[in-house]
């Protein structure tokens, strides 16, 4: 099991209302600062593809991740070596360059250079909608079962690995379960489609196989949280909170259970619901 460090935090005075007397305290606070991902393939030239606006946590898992659901990777073992960044063995900050090996090379999915990708937004800067469909267009078709009370307890597991949201308040999460409902891996990011990324990030830099897991998210699931599970062939996406109607319509396309309002017990099933097993 691997969870991120309480490291992305940094503290700012604050004056706490209404406590008096009035003294300035100090706050802790998540960590938001950009990111710059470049690839480079051989010995070629470095090439931009995007820039996250992220907590620096784990930056290898989100540069991995972000290249393999924008479709420029397509394995784990493309990679040859990740350099720059935070919080991986050749860190140096906030540009990371992920080095391709000669033989393999990107599909064109980002020809077009770098944009920013803010942190609230997992699919802004796209060139078309239609381009996000094209890059997810394979049906799951697991066979993998889950019980509904492994569902309604992954919240609260999730919860127990998000170490900065404990001393912030203010951080997304994502963790990948198994059926049983152990956690594979969990992160923390001010992105909740950065998390995710971190999360398949992990998973193909260690070679860890998603077709039979459970994506499960802190917050809403919108259209780009599902399509980076469809990306990664994740059967599975538990959500605490609401679906939008077009993260509904692509699971439902794609072959991914979706459930949500995931709390206390209960949940909402959308989609592809026959790997949810209901007592009868």
């Amino acid at each position: 099991m691997n969870s991120i460090s309480a490291s992305g935090t940094v503290r700012r005075p604050a004056i706490r209302y209404p406590k008096t007397p009035m003294v300035e305290e100090t706050d802790v606070l998540a960590v938001e600062e950009p990111l710059e991902v470049r690839f480079r393939i051989g010995g070629g030239q470095e090439k931009p593809a995007g820039i996250l606006m992220r907590t620096p946590v784990h930056d290898d898992w989100l540069a991995a991740g972000y290249l393999y659901t924008e479709g420029i990777l397509k394995s784990g073992g493309w990679i040859s070596k990740i350099s720059g960044g935070s919080g991986g063995q050749h860190a140096t900050g906030n540009t990371i360059t992920v080095q391709i090996s000669e033989e393999n090379g990107p599909a064109p999915a980002l020809e077009y250079g770098a944009r920013l990708v803010n942190s609230s937004c997992g699919v802004c800067g796209k060139g078309s909608i239609n381009e996000v469909f094209i890059r997810s267009g394979r049906i799951i078709r697991s066979g993998v079962r889950v019980k509904p009370e492994v569902l309604t307890s992954l919240p609260e597991k999730l919860r127990h690995n998000q170490y900065i949201f404990s001393e912030t308040g203010g951080l997304h999460a994502a963790g990948l379960f198994r059926p049983d409902g152990e956690l594979v891996v969990a992160a923390e990011d001010v992105g909740r489609h950065n998390a995710v990324d971190k999360v398949i990030g992990y998973c193909i830099l260690n070679n860890v196989p998603m077709g039979e897991g459970i994506l499960q998210v802190s917050g809403r699931s919108g259209f780009e949280i599902v399509q980076k599970a469809a990306v990664a062939g994740i059967p599975i996406v538990s959500a605490v909170s609401a679906p939008s109607s077009l993260a509904v319509d692509l699971c439902e396309s794609l072959g991914i259970t979706l459930a949500c309002f995931v709390r206390e017990g209960r949940f909402n099933a959308y989609t592809n619901i026959m790997r949810i097993d209901f007592p009868r």
